[in-house]
């Protein structure tokens, strides 16, 4: 009977010791799932707004095609993007850039982004989300402990629009 009353409290301080370790370790499965989650969202965000800056544009001259092209890009990668937002809304503008809270979307078309290819006009969709001011899951501690994290997310997609522009 002696033995077990020695015994009486050591689940307790072994549970103490291992269950910080495990803690931590399902905090960085959590963590870093999010985190490739996020950027396979971002991924796909640049693709379909590339895709979606392909498809006819009508319009009389070059410059009303373009924006069309940047407000279609930009619009289809804010609706990929639904659930990173913190801050709704944002849409196209003449200048190719379009953000939302803590993304940006940035739109380029030009003939030298297919410089092998001449005569080609082709379109690049650079999304960003900015992973320092807005973490999906929260420091561990604070500012004292956390897992390495990336500052920003980026997923990029250059499309070519056709041959004759």
């Amino acid at each position: 009977m002696k033995i077990q009353r020695k015994q009486k409290g050591a689940a307790a301080i072994e549970f103490a010791i291992i269950f910080p370790i495990f803690f931590l370790i399902f905090y960085a499965v959590v963590t870093y799932g999010l985190i490739f989650a996020a950027q396979q969202t971002i991924t796909l965000a640049a693709s379909e707004g590339a895709r979606a800056a392909v498809r006819y544009q009508s319009g009389k001259d070059e410059a009303t095609r373009q924006s069309l092209r940047i407000a279609a890009a930009c619009d289809m990668s804010n609706k990929v993007l639904v659930w990173l937002k913190k801050n709704g809304g944002g849409g196209g503008s003449a200048s190719g850039t379009c953000a939302s809270g803590i993304t940006t979307t940035q739109v380029t078309a030009d003939k030298t982004l297919c410089s092998s290819l001449n005569g080609v006009t082709c379109i690049k969709v650079l999304v960003t989300y900015d992973y320092d001011k807005a973490p999906l899951v929260p420091k561990l501690l604070g500012p004292l402990m956390g897992l390495p994290t990336p500052k920003t997310l980026q997923g990029q997609a250059v499309a070519q629009i056709n041959l004759i522009d």
